[in-house]
């Protein structure tokens, strides 16, 4: 039962109404996932900022409340009961322009603290000061130093306050609490020196504060950036590739191209351009060369788009290459009366007679084209050519045909009696010279002329013989002796 189009054209229509909304949608979804990533990866971002930002908090409002502690006394007690404020704190000292005056361990050589306590003092600052991360010489934590600016009684800063820190408490809580696969985060103080690197050591050579990217054991991290309020720290978060704008793009071109193939379809549907190739892609065509007939498949403008070998030797005086060759070329003007409908016809040539069954091609009560198979005639009708090529062979008169390369294609057996025993395919110039020469200066002629052979005294009629669009096709030669009176040439003439 075939379909009809309007039908195909409607199936095609829901089609790609559902493909675009499919798309639509998708589009849509990525982008509130690409969303709920970007929220994720900021509120990651957030708690980190906000964790240094509360342990840096922290240290301040220690070193305040021990530079509070000093305007009781500033003998070492109390220098000792500062350290006892936090357990991360590892030294307290009180120094000037001059140097370290005391501390809560007793130790008054610290080049770092003095030099800082220098800084802080030439700046003449009532800010909170937080140092590099330095090395401390004598407990080997890694620490921070936070000075405090000390007023005397008339108002002048003369002294600091400085606390020592140790970071590593902070450095452990931060990477347990971004331990990711995804993620990783370093902290770096205003100096590049990493608070916290979530990589191996030897990596650091290989990072710089501005790079975009950051690759390891060959995984690509992109990298954003974050300045703490609180301390000349710097935060980079490293966020591992994984590639969802790449696969969002290719889901989208895959989704755009089904749209567009569906897109093509409706209008091929809707226009009715299909060709009968264009619908049967998946056969193999090189299976009809395998055939002794000739297959011709044609679109709706009558156009071959294929055509097998069988067929182009059958049709090869006409056309060397039938492929884009309008197929009333070799068929003639053939016109079926019902082109839904096989018929057949006959192809009358000069040394064979084919017949063609024309097939139209129907696809979803459409024609998309013709097929048509080409074989030699060889039924009834060859049979009677046959019985004539017999009546022929048994006239008085010598008969043979000479076609346009010069070669005899026919001969009855009085020929041979005259001419000696020829046969088809022998050159007329090897038959006899004189004769050629008679049939050369009469193709162009147009007539019939008598002539003679003085040689063997025989009579001849020539008669150049031409195909339909008046082009030279062969010459037919009556051969007669010199003894036929009118009537025998009368016979022959007819």
């Amino acid at each position: 039962m075939r379909q009809s189009p309007s039908k195909n054209i409607f199936v095609m229509f829901v089609l790609i109404f559902f493909i675009s909304i499919f798309i639509l949608f998708g589009i849509m979804e990525f982008r509130h996932t690409k969303n709920i990533l970007d929220e994720y990866q900021g509120s990651l971002q957030k708690v980190a900022i906000n964790k240094t930002n509360l342990f840096l908090e922290e240290l301040k409002a220690v070193s305040s409340n021990g530079a509070r502690k000093i305007e009781e006394g500033s003998d070492r007690q109390t220098l000792e009961a500062i350290s006892s404020y936090d357990d991360r704190i590892i030294n307290v000292y009180l120094a000037n322009q001059g140097g370290i005056l005391d501390s809560a361990s007793g130790i008054k050589e610290n080049d770092f603290i003095e030099q800082l306590a220098r800084q802080v003092l030439q700046q003449k600052t009532n800010q909170i000061w937080i140092s590099d991360i330095y090395l401390d010489s004598l407990t080997h934590y890694y620490v921070t130093s936070l000075v405090v600016p000390l007023k005397d009684a008339r108002g002048s800063l003369d002294r600091v306050l400085a606390i020592s820190f140790r970071i590593d408490r902070y450095q452990k809580e931060m990477t347990q609490e971004f331990l990711d696969d995804h993620y990783e985060i370093a902290v770096f103080d205003r100096g590049n020196y990493p608070v916290l690197w979530p990589f191996p050591k030897e990596t650091l050579a290989a990072f710089s504060n501005q790079q975009e990217d950051f690759y390891f054991n060959n995984t690509r991290y992109n990298i954003t950036a974050a300045q703490i309020d609180q301390a000349p720290w710097k935060v980079y978060f490293f966020t591992k590739e994984n590639n969802f704008e790449t696969y969002r793009a290719i889901t989208i071109l895959v989704l755009v191209f089904a749209l567009y193939a569906c897109l093509y379809q409706l209008l091929v549907e809707f226009w009715g351009v299909n060709s009968s190739k264009t619908y049967f892609e998946n056969i193999d065509f090189a299976i009809f060369n395998q055939i002794n007939e000739g297959v011709i498949l044609a679109n709706n403008s009558g156009r071959i788009i294929f055509a097998n070998e069988a067929a182009h030797i059958l049709f090869a005086d006409r056309k060397n290459n039938l492929r884009n060759v309008q197929l009333k070329e070799i068929l003639g003007n053939y016109q079926a009366d019902n082109k839904e409908k096989s018929s057949t016809i006959t192809l009358r040539f000069k040394d064979k007679l084919l017949k063609a069954i024309h097939s139209p091609i129907i696809k979803k009560n459409r024609i998309l084209g013709s097929l048509t198979v080409i074989r030699v005639f060889a039924n009834e009708e060859g049979a009677s050519f046959k019985v004539l090529d017999k009546l022929i062979d048994m006239l008085p008169q010598g008969i043979l045909y000479v076609d346009k390369n010069h070669e005899i294609s026919f001969v009855n057996l009085m020929a041979k009696c005259y001419l000696g025993n020829i046969n088809k395919g022998t050159s007329i110039e090897v038959v006899d010279q004189e004769l050629a020469g008679l049939i050369y200066n009469q193709i162009d002629s147009g007539e019939i002329k008598r002539s003679e052979l003085p040689a063997s005294g025989l009579a001849c009629e020539i008669a150049p013989v031409y195909d339909d669009d008046g082009i030279y096709a062969g010459t037919l030669v009556v051969l007669l002796t010199s003894s036929f009176d009118g009537s025998q040439d009368g016979i022959s003439r007819a």
